[in-house]
């Protein structure tokens, strides 16, 4: 492959940092909004709230979107679309100057913002095989994906540092902002007529059809499913890992992790953009068995109470995981992303995407309620009742952070399930849906 070939369209390129720059606005305000909810009402569950209306309006808009996206023009849609988040966040800015906002009043703000988003992703991830050329579909797909998760480790931090410093209405006209410049960066580009042709579809169908056609795919069952899995124990990750170190390390090593894996998911994204983006799409399975594997059994690891030390090698391994962990996460996203791609045709995207963004947004959605629950009022209450073998205390132990790291531990059997149910299903050659 020459350097043109892996140098990618200047029209992907402008359209995906457009892209980049709102959905790290969205994330870093929602954040934002988050931290303001709880010092506001002083209640977990409102800083919940926010997450939870996210998937929600998320859901709600695919439906829409499965059926009807592939006949409207994708330029006015986006357009559209980023006016929303625009105008939804900087009327809340606005509000909040005059006086304070209700709950309700911030929720349909994110709701709409996140409605907003979900179609700018619908859009972006269907035009990549109309942006770039076959050979190029690992790299734009290894970029497309590897940022989602990259966003979603800096919002934190960006989002308390600017809630710090410039205030919430400083963060959401912040937000407002991006969104549009990337309304610029769309109008920068000519981007393709979508075709309204659905082959195979139903006119009729919807996002339930969408999934069924999924599943009944036998080359694309195993990658709904294994995807699905992946976006739940993602975001089961994101609130259970801080929770285990808080609660059995302190805060000081939970910042050091997260600087660690910061760097590694930085590295993770490179091997991919120059090693595995280059090469076929029958070696991205290999790939996304292996960093799934990996990944698996790190947290699978975690459970165990050799791994709580605070001195010593082991504190060297643990950190060692938590590197690997984060170095596979664009791996797997990458992997994905490009497997979809390659698996189905452009014509039959939009439709198709739309099913299986909801069944992500679904298993994000089941996991930020369930993760809670169950480390709170499974997992706990049953590690203090007294008679536990000693065996068993040797072996997952009774100290602080221990019903999340449990947790941690069942999502890492909930990974390595599925991958070796599936392993040769999802090796399976290209086929017509």
């Amino acid at each position: 492959m020459n350097r043109h070939d892996r140098m990618l369209p200047l029209g992907f390129r402008i359209l995906w940092l457009g892209q980049l720059i709102s959905n790290l606005g969205t994330q870093i305000s929602l954040y934002a909004l988050g931290l303001w909810l709880f010092r506001q009402h002083e209640q977990l569950v409102t800083f919940a709230s926010i997450a939870v209306v996210v998937q929600l309006a998320k859901i709600a808009v695919m439906p829409l979107l499965g059926r009807y996206l592939a006949r409207w023009s994708r330029r006015r849609v986006m357009l559209i679309a980023n006016a929303v988040s625009s105008t939804a966040t900087i009327s809340l800015a606005f509000h909040l100057m005059r006086s304070s906002s209700s709950l309700a009043l911030v929720l349909v703000c994110v709701a709409l913002a996140a409605a907003a988003e979900a179609t700018l992703l619908l859009c972006f991830s269907t035009l990549i095989p109309q942006l770039v050329s076959p050979s190029q579909l690992g790299r734009a797909s290894g970029l497309f994906a590897s940022c989602d998760g990259a966003i979603v480790m800096a919002a934190p931090f960006l989002g308390a540092l600017l809630a710090a410093s410039a205030g919430l209405v400083g963060v959401l006209v912040i937000d407002g902002l991006s969104s549009l410049v990337a309304a610029v960066c769309t109008l920068a580009v000519a981007l393709p007529q979508c075709s309204s042709q659905r082959i195979g579809l139903k006119q009729d169908g919807g996002v339930r059809s969408a999934v069924a056609q999924l599943w009944s795919a036998t080359h694309l069952r195993p990658l709904l499913m294994i995807n699905t899995v992946v976006a739940g124990v993602l975001a089961a990750v994101e609130v259970a890992f801080p929770a285990w170190v808080v609660s059995a390390f302190g805060v000081g090593r939970l910042g050091r992790a997260m600087a660690l894996a910061g760097v590694a998911f930085l590295l993770g994204s490179q091997l991919w953009s120059r090693y595995w983006a280059l090469r076929e799409a029958c070696t991205w399975v290999e790939l996304l068995r292996r960093a799934l594997l990996v990944q698996g059994f790190i947290l699978a690891a975690a459970a165990l109470l050799a791994f709580q030390a605070r001195v010593g090698v082991l504190v060297l391994i643990w950190f060692a995981g938590v590197s690997a962990y984060a170095m596979a996460v664009p791996l797997v996203l990458a992997s994905l992303q490009g497997l979809w791609q390659f698996h189905v045709p452009p014509q039959q995207q939009t439709s198709l995407f739309a099913g299986r963004y909801t069944l992500e947004w679904l298993a994000r959605l089941v996991a930020l309620l369930g993760v809670g629950l169950l480390a709170d009022h499974v997992f706990s209450p049953a590690l203090a009742r007294p008679g536990w073998p000693d065996w068993l205390l040797a072996v997952i132990g009774p100290g602080p952070g221990r019903s999340a790291a449990l947790v941690l531990g069942l999502l890492g059997w909930a990974m390595i399930v599925p991958v070796l149910v599936e392993w040769k299903a999802l090796g399976l050659s290209r086929n017509a849906i």
